[in-house]
């Protein structure tokens, strides 16, 4: 377009022209508009179409064309609708209607184009999700079809791409010049290297390779995190030059160069209105794709608290069965305790009126212990608690048995404030008295230490006696993997200890055994102090 052309378009819409674009058929001259505060904004543009050229069928993805005569003749195409449009006469063309232009005279023909975004209803406010990655995603809520049925309507290559560069699905509609750069990675744009991914950020980002190609990457952003990015594009936003043909040559493997060229040469040429369409849809759409993916993982997350609700009522009936075996085990006459503790402490006065006692001691520790098992079997105590309790079972062996063993209690004050469930100890020290000192002829030692490392409470339990079975120990290894679905393990008293300490404090304890080498067992618990 001449000089004084220029001048007089500017003179006769009074707005200055900021953009031009020449293609094989005619030439599109940008308008600079007024900015509104509308979301979007429209661009205006003259278009004029060289004698007996064509623009081939093109789609509208996301915006709407009005076109007014000007100089000349032309036949306009929205689908199947055909629009004659002379000077003064206008036609319109709908987003994602198929346009084609053709002007059949020897003379050039003008019209003016004004082109606006269509935008679809904005979308709510988004829920937060927490830890989701692209890659998982696309096949969970099948984002490749969506790339692909995108790739259709806007008529150009798409695909979606990691932060780190990487090809999250293959690219669809790829022309084919780029579809041998993308296989012999010849070239420098996002889906050949991840150098164009490194300086994206969180803007959408048009970008240009080195042979001229323009593409977008637009990010996808959840919670404030980038997960990865949808390309579109990959077209010639300009006639091919011999200077981008030379690059051809020289990026392209010898053997591949006639066949790059000749695929270069049959690139289509994309015009600024398409350019600017793709743009805005492709930002809309990766909009639909955050909250389709928050919609998807929000749904993930449901299930996964359904299940983990589902497991702690089965943790928490086995933990009720659980606890009633040990009611059963450690009292067996519950009908009237209240008979029971009234008969044992009178016998216990009169023992220490006739001046027995060590009688008396005996009956005033079975007291304390049978109270205690029925009062507090299924709550938490202090291990000083604990401990006053230890004392009394152990009190009554030694009076049972005078010389079968001796115990060693060594806790420091900070431990003895602990609180852990009711007859933790108690088992293990009753182990390692019926179990441990059983067949032995010496006498036997028994350990009972507390002590802290760091946060954690430790408990240890250790007898000279005659070892437990290997059976057992692997029993307790495989309750540690298995918790609470160990169902064939023969010591309830072990399993109820690891299913009350797991139920208080979670997945921080820990419950191991060992066989001593020089004969004996060794059991040591770790809870944490800050729950």
């Amino acid at each position: 377009m001449s000089n004084a052309m220029r001048e007089e378009i500017e003179r006769v819409f009074n707005l200055k022209i900021i953009n031009e674009q020449f293609l094989p058929w005619g030439e599109f001259y940008w308008l600079e508009l007024a900015p509104t505060n509308r979301k979007a904004q429209s661009s205006l543009s003259v278009v004029k179409v060289y004698p007996f050229q064509e623009q081939k069928i093109h789609p509208h993805p996301g915006y709407e064309e009005i076109i007014i005569g000007i100089e000349g003749e032309l036949i306009h195409w929205c689908d199947d609708r055909e629009i004659i449009v002379q000077k003064g006469q206008a036609g319109y063309i709908r987003s994602g209607g198929q346009h084609r232009i053709l002007n059949i005279s020897d003379r050039p023909a003008m019209f003016i184009s004004i082109v606006t975004p269509v935008m679809p209803t904005a979308l709510g406010e988004l829920s937060p999700i927490d830890d989701v990655e692209l890659d998982e995603l696309i096949e969970m809520i099948k984002l490749e079809p969506i790339a692909d049925k995108f790739s259709q309507s806007v008529g150009l290559a798409v695909t979606l791409i990691s932060v780190h560069g990487d090809k999250l699905t293959e690219p669809k509609n790829l022309p084919e010049f780029c579809r041998l750069c993308y296989i012999l990675q010849a070239g420098d744009c996002a889906i050949c290297s991840n150098a164009g991914v490194k300086f994206v950020g969180n803007e959408l980002k048009v970008y240009n390779c080195r042979y001229g190609l323009t593409s977008f990457l637009s990010p996808i952003i959840i919670n404030r995190r980038l997960l990865g990015y949808l390309g579109c594009g990959y077209e010639l936003l300009a006639v091919q030059t011999t200077q981008t043909v030379d690059l051809v040559n020289q990026y392209f493997p010898v053997e591949y160069v006639p066949v790059a060229q000749k695929a270069y040469l049959k690139l289509g040429v994309l015009t600024r209105n398409h350019l600017v369409s793709a743009a805005e849809t492709i930002l809309l759409v990766t909009t639909s794709l955050v909250q389709l993916i928050i919609f998807s993982a929000r749904e993930k997350q449901m299930t996964s608290y359904r299940l983990k609700l589902s497991l702690e009522k089965q943790k928490q009936a086995e933990l009720e069965s659980s606890l009633k075996e040990v009611r059963l085990k450690f009292l067996e006459s519950q009908v009237n305790p209240h008979f029971l503790f009234n008969t044992l402490n009178t016998i216990a006065q009169m023992a220490e009126m006739e001046g027995s006692t060590t009688v008396s001691s005996l009956t005033y520790a079975l007291s304390n212990l049978l109270r205690c098992s029925l009062g507090k079997s299924d709550s938490l105590i202090t291990v000083k608690e604990e401990l006053d309790y230890v004392k009394d079972y152990m009190f009554i062996q030694k009076t049972r048995f005078p010389h079968k063993f001796e115990a060693h209690i060594d806790v420091n004050n900070q431990v003895s404030q602990v609180k852990i469930p009711f007859m933790t100890l108690m088992v293990l020290v009753e182990n390692s008295i019926l179990h441990g000192f059983s067949d032995m002829r010496r006498a036997g030692n028994l350990y009972i230490k507390g002590y802290m490392e760091g946060e954690t409470a430790v408990f240890m339990v250790e007898d000279n006696g005659s070892g437990v079975p290997q059976e057992v120990i692997a029993q307790v290894e495989n309750l540690n993997k298995t918790g609470f679905n160990s169902n064939n393990m023969k010591s309830i008293g072990l399993k109820n200890i690891y299913m009350r300490l797991k139920h208080f404090y979670g997945e921080q304890i820990s419950l191991t055994i060992e066989r001593l080498a020089e004969r004996g067992t060794k059991v040591i618990i770790r809870v944490p102090v800050s729950v």
